[in-house]
């Protein structure tokens, strides 16, 4: 007996899926994957358990690259714990924050400021927030997005920028970790601990867009999550 036929581009990408989701990982982009995230950001001692915001944000904001965050409206992709979500919010924006790991937004929303709104979203697949916000930022989504699906977050993501508006994200740095190449992920289904980009690669991915700064976080900043491990882009839609 054979397989579906494939005629369309969503029916490659759909097949692509569930190479990624038959793998050992599973597919860490997708609702199926809310569990294992959401374990994972309340581990006591894990790096990402922390309430510190990102380095670049805080640097951006202080050098006024991020614009006039007091009345901005500001979308936070795949915003886990809230950290950063919580840091917009203080800085006066009105925060929409999306993630996969519904109970720990079930979590997180009592303590949240007012002007923050969290919403179990899987950014590939589900209806997004409407609207165009003055900044999108993504800390590390995009890195756990299996390659084929990178044409879909670029589709679907990139729009919300308004036009003038502002993309930052933070992604694993290809210049200092060794991961697997987008052919072995893509033949294999496995997405390892995530994907590696290099300032370059940022520059050549989001080429839609005007970049602001890219650059390696800089680990030396007290009082932000500042991992070595790391490369920050910041962007601007004509």
């Amino acid at each position: 007996m054979t397989g579906p036929r494939i005629f369309t581009v969503d029916q490659l990408l759909d097949v692509l899926d569930q190479v990624v989701s038959g793998s050992g990982r599973g597919d860490r982009s997708s609702a199926s994957a809310a569990e294992y995230w959401t374990g994972l950001l309340t581990t006591p001692g894990h790096p990402l358990a922390t309430q510190l915001p990102d380095e670049a944000l805080v640097d951006w904001h202080e050098r006024g690259l991020l614009g006039d965050l007091q009345t901005a409206r500001v979308l936070d992709v795949g915003c886990g714990a809230g950290r950063n979500t919580r840091w917009f919010a203080e800085q006066g924006a009105t925060v929409d924050g999306i993630d996969l790991a519904t109970d720990l937004l079930d979590t997180l929303r009592p303590s949240m400021p007012a002007a923050v709104t969290l919403t179990a979203v899987d950014v590939l697949r589900d209806p997004l927030p409407a609207g165009e916000y003055d900044v999108v930022y993504d800390s590390g989504c995009f890195h756990h997005i299996a390659p084929h699906r990178r044409i879909t977050y670029l589709q679907r993501v990139l729009p919300l920028v308004r036009p003038g508006g502002r993309f930052g994200i933070v992604a694993f740095a290809a210049e200092r970790m060794d991961m697997p190449s987008d052919l072995d992920v893509v033949t294999t289904g496995d997405t390892y601990g995530g994907m590696t980009f290099s300032v370059d690669d940022l520059r050549t991915i989001f080429g839609t867009l005007t970049p602001v700064e890219l650059r390696a976080v800089h680990p030396d900043r007290e009082g932000t999550f500042a991992a070595d491990f790391l490369n920050a882009g910041l962007f601007t839609r004509p």
